[in-house]
């Protein structure tokens, strides 16, 4: 007799009430309910494996209470059925029932039943586990909870489940990861089925899974554009699932507040539109489809994005998701910008730049530097610089730009360069390097800014301030410096000079009767007259008012002095017509002849007083101070009258 019959011997029979069935009917319900069973524990998912466990074991039961019906049946089958339920079960079944001492006391459960599951289990390499100890067959570590609810299932008489895990070391759990065994504990009269499953690699992949999950929402999290997706499923369709920190950093929103929300829920109504819009396109021409330069209003203000969205789809080839990767293109976009401002700029601007690499190749060029050298756009860039013929003619200035482009400071001075036309050419250049972040010169910098206009600007206004402005006669300042010239000039020739001071007569008079127009007129005339007078290597001067100088150079001889004074006197003395008055003009003229150990002051204070000592001796004359020179010790030797 089984230990299940045993068993059943001592509890009470069915009420007779009860409908009698036919044995074999008895029979095969629990048949059927065992194959059932059977079948749900191959299934993949835990839950209908434990299902099946327990279908098993309900129909291996009840096949076990038919047996009285069917005792005369040859064969047992109540065995067959409770047998055929063990053996087939991928579980690991034992039946325990408890051991007592003499005196009653408990003294642990002994295996009376078990399947081969349960002895490749728990004594792979052992003795057969009935008839053994349970105590001795559990491997080490077994948690307290596992003896507490096998307790509970033997004296509470009500199923118990319980689940842990062997870490490595124990008799159970050697590998590096951890074993996980998950105990049913069912009660049987006079005892208790233990069902044991390595539940080991069902836990290793939710781990992994859980691992894989954590790993992609991790990486999609820390992404540096906004990531979001929205269901496409019936159940919780347009509600958003992923959003990630850029996506909450852009729109000020934490996934908190929006994770299961539409996005009319939480996003202004312009951009629920647009996002519609977006994706009747995507319904429209399924796949991926990128929307650049999208401009939206954000919390920090309006943004430039581009967007990629792309349909997910599921197993069973159904839309699942709408996922939306953002970037944030706008520095890169304000940043272009900047760069497209900078070539316009350096295109309009009226300075020729040229920019080169570190191998002074010519890289760039704008129209303005195009225009001044007279070359094509492809007969510039890429060549050396320095085979574009537009060396500085200066070559003091070859030393600072050379060593500028080695990496030196900034350069810049004038710079005349010859033209495509020949003509010289003032410019103005400025030499310049760029460099990377390792300090390491990447660029080079030339900026010729034509300055020839304003050359000849300056040379005008330098002779505007050299000339008289009424006669356009050297003034007294170009007076000096051409005195000085003249006197070098003597010394290195050498050569004689002379210096002649002329001041009209009664100018004042004529000035005060006739207005100062007509003395204006008048002042035009003389000047007309004396250069008249002159030779042309003679140059003739005004000081003030009515007071002019004659630089003689070349003449040393008092006779030759004497007859330009003449001419002089005698071209001012005729009269000429101012409006309706006849005008004549005296002058007194005073020369002195240059000695080459004095200066300029010297020989001017001489000619200042050979001047007035004319003017003295009666106006409209002459005098001569050869002092030093001719051998003569007084004015007057010369002096003569017109």
């Amino acid at each position: 007799m089984s230990f299940i019959t045993s068993m059943r011997m001592g509890t009470p029979t069915r009420p007779l009430s009860a409908p009698a069935s036919p044995p074999r009917l008895r029979l095969a319900i629990p048949l059927i309910g065992l194959i059932a069973g059977l079948a749900l524990t191959s299934s993949h998912q835990l839950a209908w494996q434990w299902v099946g466990v327990s279908l098993s074991l309900c129909a291996a039961w009840a096949g076990w209470r038919a047996r009285p019906a069917t005792r005369g049946s040859a064969g047992g089958p109540d065995d067959a059925v409770w047998h055929a339920w063990l053996e087939g079960s991928q579980d690991a079944v034992m039946v325990l029932t408890p051991r007592h001492d003499p005196l009653g006391r408990f003294m642990g459960h002994m295996v009376v039943q078990a399947n081969a599951p349960a002895q490749a289990l728990f004594l792979p390499d052992g003795a057969s586990l009935v008839g053994q100890r349970l105590q001795d067959v559990l491997p080490a570590g077994m948690p307290e909870s596992f003896h507490e609810r096998l307790h509970m299932a033997w004296a509470g008489r009500q199923p118990q489940v319980d689940e842990h895990a062997l870490h490595p070391g124990h008799a159970l759990g050697q590998g590096e990861a951890p074993r996980w065994l998950s105990h049913q504990m069912i009660p049987l009269p006079g005892g208790v089925a233990l069902i044991s499953r390595d539940t080991s690699a069902a836990h290793h992949a939710t781990e992994a899974l859980h691992e894989q999950e954590s790993f992609y929402r991790c990486l999609v999290d820390h992404l540096p554009m906004a990531v979001f997706a929205r269901s496409a499923r019936a159940h919780n369709a347009g509600r958003y699932v992923v959003w990630n920190r850029e996506a909450a950093e852009v729109m000020q929103l934490s996934a908190e507040q929006v994770l299961g929300k539409r996005p009319e829920d939480i996003l202004p109504p312009e951009m629920v539109e647009r996002g519609r819009a977006l994706d009747q396109a995507l319904a429209q021409q399924p796949g991926v489809h990128h929307f650049p330069n999208l401009i939206y209003q954000t919390p920090k203000g309006p943004r430039v994005v581009d967007l990629t969205k792309a349909p997910i789809y599921g197993v069973d080839g159904q839309l699942d998701h709408i996922l939306s990767i953002a970037q944030d293109v706008t520095a890169q976009r304000q940043a272009a910008d900047q760069l497209r401002l900078a070539s316009r700029v350096i295109d309009e601007t009226g300075d020729a730049v040229m920019v080169t690499d570190a191998m002074d190749r010519v890289v760039m060029v704008n129209p303005a530097f195009l225009k001044m050298s007279g070359l094509r756009h492809h007969e510039v860039v890429g060549h050396d610089a320095e085979l574009l013929g537009l060396a500085p003619l200066r070559e003091t200035h070859l030393i600072g730009i050379q060593e500028t482009l080695r990496g030196g400071p900034r350069w810049t001075g004038e710079s005349p360069l010859v033209g495509p036309d020949g003509l010289l050419l003032e410019t103005w250049l400025s030499v310049s390097v760029l460099r990377n972040e390792a300090q390491q010169v990447t660029q080079h910098i030339r900026v010729f800014n034509d300055i020839s206009r304003l050359k000849a600007q300056q040379r005008e206004l330098t002779e505007q301030a050299r000339r008289d402005s009424l006669t356009g006669l050297p003034n007294r300042r170009e007076f000096s410096d051409r005195l000085r010239m003249a006197m070098a000039r003597a010394r290195r020739q050498p050569q004689t000079l002379a210096l002649m001071y002329v001041d009209l007569d009664g100018f004042k008079a004529i000035n005060d009767q006739l207005g100062h127009a007509a003395g204006d007129r008048l002042l035009i005339e003389v000047a007309r007259r004396m250069e008249d007078s002159v030779r042309t290597t003679d140059c003739v001067c005004r000081l003030s008012g009515d007071e002019f100088t004659v630089i003689l150079e070349g003449a040393g001889h008092p006779d030759e002095v004497t007859r330009i004074a003449n001419r002089i006197i005698e071209r001012l003395a005729q009269p000429w017509q101012i409006d309706a008055h006849t005008v004549q003009a005296r002058a007194s003229l005073g020369a002195a002849l240059w000695s080459r150990d004095e200066d300029l002051d010297a020989l001017c204070q001489r000619a200042d007083t050979a001047m007035y000592a004319a003017k003295h001796a009666g106006k409209g004359r002459f005098v001569l101070d050869t002092e030093g020179v001719w051998g003569a010790t007084s004015m007057g030797l010369y002096a003569g009258a017109a």
